[in-house]
């Protein structure tokens, strides 16, 4: 005793929807630079407002790719937190937070 079920109406869809392709919203504030919408300005962040931006992204802090550059030497890694007044990184180098001179992040947030 298997009741067949009604069917259901479907209209077909003849239009193409491309508008996503061409159609785009650039916000209005000071966070983008004129070059492009996903650049941000990077050079005006203090090392510390860096850091906090990379461990409140939405992404894993340890899956973004960052250039540290120090007195010493320029490190091309990832990292993988924060200990007291140091950085941990992935490669398991331990660096100073007063020895960092800037921090480049690669990745997109």
């Amino acid at each position: 005793m298997k009741k067949e079920l009604p069917n259901i109406y479907k209209s077909e869809i003849s239009n193409k929807f491309d508008r996503n392709l061409h159609t785009y919203h650039i916000p209005n504030d000071s966070s983008h630079s004129e070059k492009g919408v996903h650049h941000l300005d990077q050079e005006e962040l203090s090392v510390e407002d860096k850091l906090k931006k990379l461990f409140q992204s939405s992404r894993y802090v340890f899956n973004i790719g960052v250039e540290i550059i120090t007195k010493k030497r320029v490190y091309h890694t990832k990292i993988a937190g924060k200990v007291k007044n140091s950085i941990v990184t992935i490669d398991g180098e331990v660096i100073p937070m007063i020895e960092i001179d800037d921090i480049i992040i690669k990745d997109r947030l």
